[in-house]
């Protein structure tokens, strides 16, 4: 992924402005990859195909190297999943979708992508990139198992070679759980609790020479201060990782990444834990 050489992004035929292909487009331009456009042909009706073909094409006499791949399959989710089965990406790129009653209460289509992909998954709000805008990095400063500390080094690995590649500042935040979130490991004294998570925080921000000044610790629900931070900051993406929660409970609830995506209006790239 640090080269983001090939990158799937998922077309949406309802709409003149496709946010993801924009973005992906800039994004190809710094690195001198290549672009599969994927759409699904069942939902596209002919002039929509007509002109999608249209703007591929002329991106391509700009110089760019993009395919279109069509899907007839019904599920965009399996889609994508034929696709990444079929063929390497380092990326895949997409929209939001529009949430709805049912989707408040059970998985949304962009969460079960978020859960199944097995290779980063940016969503784009806004194909724009602002110069000097910050790159928002979230991380657990105490993670509790192997798979949250590996997790925490792709976030900072990804997030720091982006911020380099973009010459955007890079941000770190953590938050702290309360004690009705993590009894288990809570403290005595909350206080010197706080301070040993902040001195977490700033020795990892150390290991990716984020300054500390760019280190940003608060106590609470991750789901409700991270969207706090990124508008505080204006950030203009936000790189965070994803292990899914199982079972009914996830269903219901979702993870922490899920429950961002629906909080916050800048672009959030998501990490799984299966990478490198």
């Amino acid at each position: 992924m640090h080269e983001l050489k090939t990158l799937l992004v998922v077309l949406n035929p309802a709409t003149t402005k496709q946010t993801a292909l924009n973005k992906a487009v800039s994004i190809i331009r710094h690195t001198g990859g290549s672009i599969t456009a994927l759409l699904q042909t069942r939902k596209a009706e002919p002039e929509q195909l007509t002109r999608l073909q249209e703007q591929l094409e002329q991106l391509r006499q700009s110089g760019l190297t993009i395919t279109l791949r069509a899907s007839d399959e019904k599920d965009l989710l399996r889609a994508v999943l034929l696709s990444l089965h079929e063929q390497q990406y380092n990326l895949i790129v997409k929209a939001p979708q529009p949430s709805g009653v049912a989707d408040a209460l059970f998985t949304s289509k962009d969460s079960k992508l978020l859960r199944t992909s097995s290779v980063p998954v940016l969503m784009v709000r806004s194909a724009q990139q602002t110069e000097g805008a910050p790159i928002l990095a979230a991380v657990e400063a105490q993670p509790a198992d192997q798979e949250h500390l590996h997790l925490n080094n792709c976030i900072l690995k990804r997030a720091s070679w982006i911020a380099g590649m973009f010459r955007q500042p890079l941000h770190l935040f953590s938050a702290l759980p309360s004690p009705m979130q993590d009894p288990i490991h809570h403290h005595n004294n909350p206080q010197q609790q706080l301070q040993d998570y902040t001195e977490a925080c700033l020795a990892l921000a150390g290991r990716y020479d984020i300054p500390a000044n760019q280190v940003h610790v608060a106590s609470g629900p991750a789901e409700l201060l991270i969207p706090d931070q990124c508008k505080a900051l204006d950030a203009q993406l936000l790189v965070l990782g994803t292990v899914a929660r199982t079972g009914l409970r996830g269903a219901l609830l979702g993870n922490t990444a899920e429950q961002i995506l629906e909080r916050v209006d800048t672009n959030i790239l998501v990490i799984p834990p299966t990478q490198d």
